[in-house]
């Protein structure tokens, strides 16, 4: 089958419900041919993706614009998202012809609402599959503006040409979208090591894994104070080098996944990819929030069932005050309760519903 998958690069979230899928289908030999079309670099997409695939490089979607990793930039959304409305004929027709170039049998989406339309117009069968949509995003910025529930209620049409939008868990409401199918989280599976061993480090008690997702986030580490008890693994771009008690995880021969699944505690911020990670291995999470992201609320709360996790203060980040709930969050840690089948479960939906 020759499949054609569009990924937003708004951050990792969404390689990380994208990937398992697709790896999902080419381990059951089902694909022949792969287009992934992301703006994301080719090498990057090739970390998460195992089977060959060509790369379209143009971006599947607007996502949402961000002043930083916790803030978006509500005035830029709801100009891109007008701007985008008045162009949206000439990007459907241009997502058209990127199809026909390809000739797939399959349209998979996460998330792009005109990628399903193109597809429609064509006759081409296309599923979402996420935790959000972008209209219900859009509206929770922009809602009041002039035009807002024109630009809503096309995003949502467009959503809805789809043949289904597999919803994965947790996931925001989805009020206006039809169609839904839910089903269980979809994230990658990692292995749980003896990090004391395999970072040559048998003195120390806690591993705490820093990893604020694809969007950088200046953390300055200077003015942290050194627990010989704790070693902090850091996964992003640091300009200087890290204070003692720290380790970069790029540095590493462990991956992130693995880190994912064997560290004690991680820092971070509300978003899919690590919040669901968390949970599948009982981690306990320490998050900054993002107070205004329309999707947070259902994060967390999720969470909370699942795991251990607690909100911290920037304050607290920036001044290194937080080895009290390091310590508390460390001894919460719980025996998983859930398990990925996401992505097994939308490939088992598409092969009876496609009758592959």
């Amino acid at each position: 089958m020759r499949i054609y998958c569009g990924v937003s690069f708004h951050g990792f979230g969404h390689l990380a419900q994208a990937a398992p899928i697709i790896n999902e289908l080419n381990d059951r030999g089902i694909i022949d041919a792969l287009t992934i079309q992301c703006s994301a670099p080719e090498q990057q997409l090739q970390q998460w993706f195992s089977p060959p695939f060509h790369h379209e490089t143009k971006a599947t979607d607007l996502g949402i614009p961000m002043v930083n990793a916790l803030k978006a930039d509500a005035e830029l959304t709801y100009q891109q998202y007008l701007h985008l409305h008045q162009q949206r004929p000439k990007q459907i027709g241009y997502l058209e012809q990127l199809l026909q170039k390809h000739h797939p049998d399959l349209v998979l989406t996460n998330n792009s609402p005109l990628l399903s339309r193109a597809a429609a117009n064509l006759g081409i069968p296309c599923f979402h599959f996420c935790s959000l949509n972008w209209a219900d995003i859009f509206l929770g910025y922009c809602r009041g503006q002039p035009e807002a529930n024109e630009i809503y209620a096309s995003l949502c049409s467009d959503f809805n040409t789809a043949v289904s939008f597999f919803r994965l868990p947790p996931y925001m409401p989805m009020p206006e979208l039809s169609h839904l199918i839910d089903i269980g989280p979809v994230c990658r599976v990692g292995q749980k090591k003896n990090l004391a061993a395999e970072l040559n480090r048998p003195d120390c008690e806690r591993f705490v894994l820093i990893s604020m997702g694809g969007m950088p986030y200046q953390i300055d580490f200077s003015g942290w104070p050194n627990n010989k008890n704790t070693t902090f693994i850091f996964g992003g771009v640091y300009d200087n080098p890290l204070p003692t008690g720290f380790l970069h995880g790029n540095e590493l021969s462990i991956s992130h996944i693995d880190l994912m699944a064997s560290c004690d505690a991680v820092i971070t911020k509300p978003g899919y990819g690590t919040f669901v990670e968390a949970a599948c291995y009982g981690t306990p999470l320490l998050y900054l929030p993002r107070h205004d992201w329309p999707e947070e609320p259902w994060l967390i709360q999720w969470q909370r069932d699942k795991t251990y996790c607690k909100e911290i203060s920037v304050k607290q980040l920036q001044e290194g005050d937080l080895m009290e709930d390091i310590a508390f969050a460390c001894e919460q840690r719980r025996a998983p309760t859930i398990k990925p089948t996401g992505a097994d479960e939308i490939v088992n939906h598409l092969l009876a519903t496609l009758d592959l």
